[in-house]
């Protein structure tokens, strides 16, 4: 009896499905997220310069470091994309989405995790694996109106 008590009483405050109780409208909710994300552009955009230097001066050290750097800044991102409740109205749209950055950001950690354990063959697979999802949460992304999280970034 007491728990059902302290489970309904979790319930009216909001403490056990805190995304459930969103008040932030569909604009706001873009507006936030790709502010984030413009301040992650700059720091992809040199990832992305580095790798370019690192296959031109074929650096195979560049490369990894570029490589390794560019797929924490992605998890970092989005964890916070991940982390802000979806409203109401755009939650079509985005679960699967999030569902598609959660199976990017796994592939990213195998990786990195590949990479510390100078398993190189693992690290080229899930490299692949991301390089095929990302063009498909990039336009998803776009879609939800989340250009600077998407094809701006790319």
């Amino acid at each position: 009896m007491k728990l059902s008590l302290a489970l309904i009483a979790c319930a009216v405050l909001g403490i056990v499905a805190p995304s459930a109780a969103v008040a932030q409208t569909p604009s706001a909710y873009r507006a936030q997220l790709n502010g984030h994300c413009r301040t992650f552009t700059p720091k992809f955009k040199q990832v992305e310069a580095n790798l370019r230097r690192a296959v031109s001066t074929k650096d195979p050290k560049l490369l990894a470091s570029a490589l390794g750097q560019g797929l924490v800044l992605n998890l970092r991102q989005d964890a916070y994309i991940e982390k802000v409740p979806v409203p109401t109205a755009l939650r079509t749209q985005m679960v699967p989405t999030l569902r598609l950055l959660r199976t990017v950001d796994k592939d990213a950690r195998l990786a990195l995790f590949d990479a510390n354990t100078r398993n190189i063959q693992g690290f080229k697979t899930e490299v692949k694996a991301i390089d095929r999802t990302l063009p498909v949460v990039n336009k998803r992304l776009d879609r939800a109106g989340l250009r600077d999280c998407g094809s701006s970034q790319a």
